[in-house]
């Protein structure tokens, strides 16, 4: 254990473990009565003490309440539940005492506790307690909530564990912190823990039955003032300047990024900087400050002698600055891209100040202006969040505010307007003053699709088309204009009018699949000119290969079903209703697992409700064991096979388009192809292959069997015997069906109730009570809409599988609306400045991201209207297939400049018959130097076997200069200097041979000395556990 003592100006790093242990017992007691004594008494009597316990836990009169234990341990997820992590909450108490840099012992000091977790749940708070110092300085925060997690088993094990930080302000005093600590629920071992990055941690860590204690040492603060003006010398007023945690510039609303490093002193020297990774939960008027009118800005409690991660951002108009801050004399900084305040410093900065453009949008040919278009400035280089896009008024003009630089110029017609989209290239100099610029609209090309039966002249409606151009065969969606993809279909009349793009075009049909296939389905390259009409016509018949039954409006009962042919008809007729019905469902849906809900209860209480009567769910979840009822309003928008989903989270902050309605948190669209998502807590656009991502639909709240989908079942197969009862105007259906799996025979209870009348379904239930499973779907209050579609307004549903609740969905219906032709954008989905754009549709289920075939990636400098179009006008990306390596086959050769070792240059190792783990790194990386410790490990784990490890450099850096880092980081395993790469954005030849663009990335090689992975280290190493155990149970 770490324990930080004061003796008159040095601060020692003592191990006083055998001594503590001896004097908790009598020592804590006392200092918990002298933390209440010293505290400042509030009107009910008792001490501000504040615990950070689970938000749920949290009382909303703590004053009048009695203080409540916490469990010992509580389980928030296991490493099943968890995805591979386990998180716990477990009782500790945590003391120590807080001092000056003079050795004083500091009264009143408020000291706070937050987690460091790695992985932490989904909302957990982080800031886990606080409490103030008594007047000996001594401090004790009791029964903290500590987040314990543990990991699924690995190559290399690493223990349950609990890191925090312990930090403190106090008036008159820089802010401080401690290095982190690691608690580990266990004994402690003899030796050092194999998954600690070093031996120090272990030695460190506190274990079972230790007592935490970590004392704090406050220095006198260092000050930090400044302005913040323009170039022509105006105040920038309400500009945000933040130290240690910035807000992200690609995602503004997002957790930001932080650093913050304690540098060492002659008061307190370290050997290497204590980093404060709970900077973020510090209270923000230590961190963060705004100017006032004047632009003046000050900090009077930073901690000297350390480095601040800074921003100085005057507004979304602007380009922030991004800087590192250190609290030394400069006489102490030797890197020059550092900004070294000293101990009371100044710190202006002037910015460019946007100008104001007025862009105005006219005809082309009449000149005239043109109200209600969308005009975005979109940056090349920097992201802006800002005063890039408008709407042009009734004089033409849309009014931005542009920093100087280059910009695409994008310009966007309303879906009514018979205009296309268009952009140019525009830049903005560095003057003052303000800027007019015209754009000059170009008229779009009308044309109207026709489709009829070939035979008898009829108009076809529900018919959608794809297009091609010339210059590229990939079939594209027609859409009504050139901004939204919105897969418009024929109408009544057959027909289908769309502005687009003057040029060549081919159209062809696309659906529905039988008229895909029909003869005269594929037009001719045809001219479209601009600002006229074209009509193209298509004569379809049924082809001659398709089952004449496909066409038949009404299907046939199945002979075989223990339904009565009548009610299959009905429910056909309704699954065709929802099959074929445009609509948009608003609803509030709750997912989750519920834990400890009793279904039995559950399911005897939801049978014995009136089904046409909504259900007071929160009181049935909690009677029975379950959480209360947390239902996030979804919006469901379908047409055919397109589906879009999109979510709205109370919690997460709002966000609206320029228009102002209020946009989704997180939405994922489908169109049978490709699925495409959003989610605005990361700020990416992904978009994957068809199946990669569920995404929700009426259907998932609706059981109407449809006679189109068939299960074929063995001719000697009996009809089930099932029990028929009424009761009331409902019909059940319940019985026993036996089937055999893999040789082993299964029995499935099921049971199925239904409105004689209208076949509208109540229950649909099944069990099979050999595996534990159990499936339940309840649907409550039947409600027919316009078009005679019959859906429920109350939904719920679990799955059990061998005894554990795998999932409780809920849906409440709020509203549904129904369409003939849905807007233009009610599939778009629109991507805010910032966002990173994701693409895997070329990557194979499975594959690792960081493999050989990995997702392209690139951020969105402005904000796009739809992110369907922007993919239309951005071709697919596409690997170059020199770049590919493939697994199983002869691994890239291990060709490097130079061979290293701690002892300097080395020849190469052997590697014939032996697993070899390259890791790809570089100096200049962060995260590769904070990986070393956990390579050196497996290096050392593995040393014993038929292995090896090569740690290949980057191409920049020099044999002395990588020895030397060897020795310093005691690096024992082989290391080398790639050669530089013959082609850009490689990190070197052998690196570029193995596709590998980012890192720290690694490889593994197998025995016979064929490629067997490329991507994560933790991955790389069950890689090589695997290759060495195979090898080791083989004849």
């Amino acid at each position: 254990m770490s324990l930080f003592t004061v003796t008159g100006k040095e601060l020692l790093l003592t191990s006083t473990r055998q001594r503590l242990l001896l004097c908790a017992v009598v020592l804590i007691p006392l200092y918990s009565s002298a933390v209440q004594s010293a505290e400042p008494q509030n009107a009910g009597g008792s001490a501000p003490l504040q615990l950070a316990l689970k938000p749920d836990q949290v009382s909303s009169d703590e004053s009048t309440q009695p203080a409540k234990r916490p469990p010992e341990v509580e389980i928030l997820e296991t490493i099943e539940t968890g995805s591979g992590y386990g998180a716990e909450l477990h009782r500790v108490t945590i003391s120590g005492t807080a001092r000056t840099f003079d050795g004083t012992p500091l009264k009143n000091a408020t000291i706070y506790v937050g987690s460091a977790a790695r992985y932490m749940p989904s909302g957990f708070e982080m800031l886990r307690g606080q409490t103030r110092t008594d007047e000996t300085g001594h401090y004790e925060l009791k029964d903290i909530q500590l987040l314990v997690t543990r990991e699924r088993p690995n190559p290399i094990p690493k223990p349950a564990e609990g890191r925090f930080e312990i930090f403190g302000t106090c008036a008159g005093y820089g802010f401080t912190w401690h290095e982190t600590c690691y608690y580990r629920p266990d004994v402690r071992p003899q030796g050092t823990e194999l998954g600690d990055k070093n031996a120090d941690v272990t030695a460190n860590a506190f274990y079972l039955n230790e007592p935490l204690i970590a004392d704090l040492m406050f220095d006198r603060p260092a000050l930090l003032k400044g302005r913040i003006t323009d170039k022509q010398g105006h105040p920038l007023a309400n500009a945000k300047v933040q130290l240690g945690r910035i807000d992200y510039q690609r995602n503004p609303s997002g957790g930001g990024i932080r650093s913050c490093r304690f540098l060492g002193n002659d008061n307190q020297p370290v050997k290497d900087p204590v980093s404060f990774f709970s900077i973020h939960v510090l209270p923000t008027e230590y961190r963060e400050t705004r100017t006032d009118a004047e632009g003046y800005y000050e900090f009077k409690q930073l901690r000297r002698d350390s480095s601040y991660l800074a921003s100085i951002n005057p507004g979304p108009t602007f380009d922030p600055w991004q800087f590192t801050l250190v609290t030394s004399p400069p006489e102490k900084v030797n890197n020059k891209r550092y900004e070294a305040v000293g101990y009371a410093g100044e710190l202006n900065r002037e910015f460019f100040a946007p100008r104001n453009v007025a862009v105005q949008v006219v005809q082309e040919q009449s000149a005239q202006p043109v109200a209600n278009v969308l005009v975005t400035a979109r940056p090349i280089r920097d992201i802006r969040q800002a005063g890039i896009q408008a709407r042009s008024d009734s004089q033409g003009n849309a009014h931005l505010q542009l920093l100087p630089g280059e910009y695409k110029l994008i310009v966007e017609p309303t879906p009514e307007q018979p205009f296309h989209f268009q952009s140019e290239q525009f830049f903005v100099k560095e003057q003052t003053g303000p800027v007019q610029h015209t754009v000059k609209l170009r008229p779009a090309a009308i044309v109207i699709l026709k489709a009829v039966d070939a035979q008898t002249g009829a108009p076809l409606p529900g018919v959608r088309f794809n297009y091609e151009t010339h210059d590229s065969s990939e079939p594209l969606p027609v859409s009504t204009q050139t901004v939204y993809v919105d897969y418009p279909e024929t109408n009544a009349a057959g027909e289908i009018q769309t502005f687009m793009t003057p040029g060549q075009r081919q159209f062809v049909v696309a659906e529905p699949l039988t008229l895909a296939q029909a003869e005269g389905s594929r037009g001719d390259f045809i001219k479209l000119p601009a600002g006229e009409v074209t009509t193209v016509e298509f004569k379809l018949s049924q082809p001659q290969f398709v089952d004449a039954e496909l066409f038949k409006p009404e299907a046939k009962p199945d002979p075989h079903s223990i339904y009565p042919p009548d009610l299959q008809l009905k429910w056909h007729r309704q699954a065709e209703l929802l099959r074929n019905s445009t609509m948009r469902v608003t609803t509030q849906l709750m997912l989750g697992r519920q834990p400890g809900l009793d279904t039995t209860g559950l399911l005897k209480d939801l049978r014995a409700l009136d089904p046409d009567q909504l259900p007071d769910i929160d009181a049935l979840l909690q009677k029975h064991g379950g959480e209360k009822w947390r239902g996030g309003r979804t919006t469901l928008t379908s047409s055919g096979p397109f589906h879009k989903e999109e979510r709205f989270f109370e919690w997460r902050s709002q966000r609206h388009d320029p228009q102002g309605k209020l946009l989704p948190d997180s939405v994922s669209f489908r169109d049978g192809w490709e699925t495409l998502q959003y989610d605005t807590a990361n700020n990416q656009a992904s978009v994957y292959r068809k199946s990669f991502l569920y995404i929700h639909t009426p259907y998932d709240f609706t059981d109407w069997p449809s006679l189109r989908i068939r299960r074929p079942a063995p001719q000697d197969r009996k009809k089930p015997e099932v029990e028929i009862e009424q009761a009331g105007r409902r019909t059940i259906y319940s019985g026993l069906t036996e089937s055999e799996y893999q040789g082993q025979k299964h029995q499935y209870f099921h049971k199925r109730v239904f409105d004689r009348d209208t076949g509208f379904i109540f229950e649909s239930y099944l069990e099979e009570p050999t595996t534990g499973l159990e499936r339940a779907s309840f649907y409550f209050a039947p409600q027919k809409q316009a078009n005679g579609l019959i859906l429920p307004r109350f939904f719920i549903s679990w799955r059990r599988y061998q005894g554990k609740l795998n999932l409780v969905q809920i849906f409440q219906i709020e509203k549904v609306e129904l369409f003939d032709q849905l807007p233009a954008d009610a599939f778009a989905i629109s991507l805010p400045p910032g966002a990173l754009l994701v693409d895997s549709r070329h990557v194979a289920p499975g594959a690792s991201p960081r493999g050989p075939s990995r997702p392209y990636s690139g951020t969105l400098r402005g904000p796009v209207t739809d992110f369907a179009a922007y993919l239309q006008r951005h071709p697919r990306y596409a690997p170059k297939l020199e770049q590919k390596v493939h697994y199983g086959r002869p691994a890239p050769e291990i060709k490097p400049a130079s061979w290293v070792t701690r002892e300097g240059v080395s020849p190469p190792p052997d590697t014939k018959g032996k697993v070899v783990l390259i890791e790809f790194w570089g100096t200049h990386c962060g995260p590769c130097i904070a990986r070393l410790p956990e390579v050196r490990t497996a290096a050392r784990y593995y040393a014993d076997q038929p292995f090896v490890l090569i740690g290949m450099h980057d191409s920049h850096i020099s044999v002395p200069e990588l020895q030397k880092l060897a020795e310093k980081e005691e690096i024992d395993y082989q290391l080398a200097i790639d050669r530089p790469s013959t082609r850009k954005g490689f990190f070197g030849e052998t690196i570029r041979n193995y596709n590998v663009r980012g890192i720290p990335s690694a490889a593994v090689i197998d025995q016979q000395g064929n490629l067997a992975y490329v991507g994560y280290f933790s991955q790389a190493l069950k890689t090589v556990d695997r290759l060495l155990k195979d090898k080791a149970t083989s004849p």
